[in-house]
């Protein structure tokens, strides 16, 4: 996909960086296809980039499961890119619904990957979330 399709991001995802908690976020709204989920995920990474945003909220629960080829997209081929491209590790939580985590996961998150180039949690709300982008930015800074 040529990267002037991936400046503005598909109409089933919304991003946003709020400059305050120096957060990406990534909203789905709707059911997405495999190439969807790949441009979504390619125009977050465009926008990421504009702010070096290390930290990022993806919230799925309106885009509905990812096929295994998809998952397996993200975790191997697409955050193992992020850290070189933004400059360090990267944290990413994801929004899930809360049916999908037991009710300590939601709460504390459900830790999906946490290596030395990229973290990633599952969460339920976003209030715990972004307590935890929040910890990792104050851990990152000290």
């Amino acid at each position: 996909m040529p990267d002037s399709n991936l400046l503005s991001p598909p109409d089933s995802v919304e991003l946003h960086y709020r400059k305050d908690l120096q957060i990406l976020t990534a909203r789905w709204l709707r059911p997405i296809t495999g190439p969807e989920l790949v441009h979504g995920y390619e125009a977050a990474l465009v926008k990421a980039r504009q702010h070096r945003a290390r930290y990022w909220l993806l919230d799925v629960r309106g885009r509905g499961p990812a096929s295994e080829d998809d998952t397996d997209w993200v975790l191997s081929e697409f955050f193992p890119r992020l850290p070189s491209q933004l400059g360090g590790r990267v944290y990413v939580c994801f929004l899930l619904a809360a049916s999908q985590l037991s009710a300590s996961e939601q709460e504390a998150g459900a830790p999906l990957v946490a290596n030395e180039h990229y973290h990633v949690r599952l969460f339920a709300a976003e209030a715990p979330a972004l307590a935890w982008l929040a910890r990792r930015q104050d851990f990152e800074s000290a």
